[in-house]
């Protein structure tokens, strides 16, 4: 079962822990803007900025793991496991949900989306934060810290709901906030019912290499389902199909959670995590 902490035990360390994120990315952010003014590589200061800001935040949540309680995944991966099994639904879903969200997203003004192409046509660094760093950190910090510390606190289902908001809310660009958000459930069950980060990252890894494999194709990630499928039969047969593993998955994933729940397994035990 749970284990349930005082709210003082949670919520400041989650709110303090997104607050040093967000003040780290907008003060390096800042620096490197002025260095690509002195003719820097804009590019290679969004990277940097990425990890640093990331390695910063990670930090500072492991330095609150005695004071605060609050619990951290190990550092060694070999401890993380996988379920090969689990992974492979969660990229199915995967590929559901961006089916179901298309054509929410495509009515949502362009602006924010122009800006994000504008940076992926950036060359290497942009494709190498989102494809190889964003699978890494994202996940260790948003499944491994603030999701697992949420569920101690509000339960699996809830817990992995409010991790899912937050990791939607992170992102701020209006399309990209809600398909994270429903990301971040997957991700969540997945890294739930496994007790593995690996099969979160793998997850995370492929979504994020499908949409930068879109961007060099198509210049944009914006209404490829669209382009690849087209408006007649066989995107309505895509459309409902995607509808129904969704609701399906959606099922099954809670039920798997509240029998996992009541019968008190710890997935990360199994797995040899270490805390």
């Amino acid at each position: 079962m749970s284990v349930r902490y005082p709210s003082r035990s949670l919520w400041f360390p989650i709110l303090s822990i997104l607050g040093v994120y967000v003040v780290a990315s907008m003060l390096l952010g800042r620096l490197f803007q002025q260095f690509d003014a002195a003719g820097g590589q804009a590019a290679w200061g969004g990277f940097v900025t990425y990890v640093v800001s990331f390695g910063i935040t990670i930090g500072y949540a492991v330095a609150l793991r005695r004071g605060w309680g609050l619990e951290v995944p190990s550092f060694r991966p070999e401890r993380w496991g996988a379920d090969p099994r689990v992974i492979v639904v969660g990229l199915v879903l995967m590929l559901a949900v961006g089916v179901v969200l298309s054509p929410l997203l495509d009515r949502m003004p362009d602006t924010y989306v122009e800006m994000l192409d504008r940076y992926m046509s950036g060359g290497f660094w942009p494709m190498f934060t989102a494809v190889v760093a964003a699978p890494l950190f994202e996940e260790f910090l948003f499944r491994g810290i603030i999701q697992k510390n949420l569920v101690r606190r509000l339960g699996p289902v809830a817990g992995i709901a409010v991790g899912a908001l937050i990791f939607g809310a992170i992102h701020l660009i209006p399309q990209q906030v809600i398909y994270a958000a429903c990301l971040g459930l997957i991700l969540g069950t997945v890294y739930y019912l496994t007790g593995s980060l690996n099969g979160a990252i793998a997850v995370h890894f492929v979504n994020n290499g499908l949409t930068s494999l879109l961007y060099m194709v198509f210049g944009t990630a914006d209404g490829v389902e669209r382009r690849i499928l087209g408006d007649g039969a066989l995107w309505c047969w895509t459309y409902g199909v995607s509808v129904a593993l969704l609701i399906a998955g959606g099922w099954y994933g809670v039920r798997r959670i509240r029998r996992q729940e009541a019968a008190g397994a710890d997935p990360e035990a199994r797995n040899g995590v270490e805390n």
